[in-house]
């Protein structure tokens, strides 16, 4: 199991950073990648090809990087991702409790003025903060699970055949 992700960003540069720093890794779509480059030039004069940025990669701090990276070459690094619902995939280490989402966690966002755009069922914890969830808790963690055996069976040595038997 890999304790730190490597990413390329949309200028080429390599970086290393330690997993439980990552909070949430998004695909981005044609008209994501359409706003962030319209975003990065007038805020940073920025010019970007879009056609180099796959993910954008959201950290503990809560700002984000932009990756060339895919989601598959995020896992052939070992690392175990898990979808959240709606795109949003979280290290599966990171991951350390779920609960449910309940109509008065909704009620507390909605009078601090936040609009919840879809239906929230869990409250994930992780190593980089609380992530809302359209998956019940139970699906969470199962996904969690299901994520983990599949990074450490593609990281296992593969093992000897097994003999035939007549």
């Amino acid at each position: 199991m890999t304790t730190a992700l490597k990413y390329t960003t949309h200028e080429g540069t390599q970086k290393v950073v330690p997993l439980d720093t990552v909070r949430i890794i998004r695909p981005l779509s044609d008209d994501e990648k359409d706003r962030a480059k319209a975003s990065l030039k007038e805020k940073r004069n920025i010019d970007i090809d879009t056609d180099r940025v796959s993910v954008r990669i959201e950290f503990t701090d809560k700002t984000s990087k932009l990756a060339r990276e895919n989601l598959e070459a995020l896992r052939a690094q070992g690392v175990a991702l898990v979808n959240l619902g709606s795109e949003r995939y979280v290290p599966a280490v990171n991951i350390t409790a779920a609960e449910a989402f309940s109509k008065e966690d909704a009620d507390r966002l909605k009078e601090d003025e936040y609009t919840l755009k879809q239906t929230f069922r869990a409250k994930v914890e992780t190593k980089a903060g609380t992530i809302l969830s359209s998956a019940t808790p139970q699906q969470v963690m199962d996904r969690r699970a299901k994520a983990l055996e599949a990074s450490n069976t593609n990281a296992a040595p593969a093992a000897a055949p097994k003999p035939k038997v007549a």
